[in-house]
């Protein structure tokens, strides 16, 4: 694949974010995730396989929902094109649960491809299951 290097980064970004909340819809987890994903943890960065690192996800989810009227919505986003095939990207999420807001950060390394971009490495700053203790 050669994906147009001129298009600009910024909307592709913006898009993957919303996209990305969107994880636990089988077709857009097969998209967005490289399979193995590399994922910052605890202690240190690993390869996960996609398929563990969706499961995870969903959990992730669940727990969220339980909560009930929690809320997650772009807040804004940074990127670096690194050449023409890759894109380092800040994206920052707010977090909205009854009368508290959070904001949650994360930094990913992004594969350009013509119909968008792909996660090959996810690297949170925050964690929203840090929110629900």
């Amino acid at each position: 694949m050669n994906p147009d290097p001129t298009r600009p980064v910024d909307g592709l970004v913006d898009t993957f974010a919303d996209q990305w909340l969107e994880l636990g819809d089988p077709a857009i987890g097969e998209a967005l995730v490289a399979d193995p994903i590399l994922v910052l943890g605890p202690s240190g960065t690993s390869a996960i396989p996609r398929t563990a690192f969706l499961s995870a996800v969903a959990s992730r989810a669940s727990a969220v929902d339980d909560l009930g009227q929690a809320t997650t919505t772009l807040a804004g986003s940074t990127s670096v094109a690194l050449g023409d095939r890759m894109v380092l990207a800040t994206i920052t999420w707010s977090f909205r649960h009854g009368d508290s807001t959070r904001e949650l950060i994360s930094d990913f390394l992004l594969e350009r491809r013509d119909d968008g971009l792909r996660c090959v490495a996810y690297l949170p700053r925050t964690n929203v299951m840090d929110t629900l203790t």
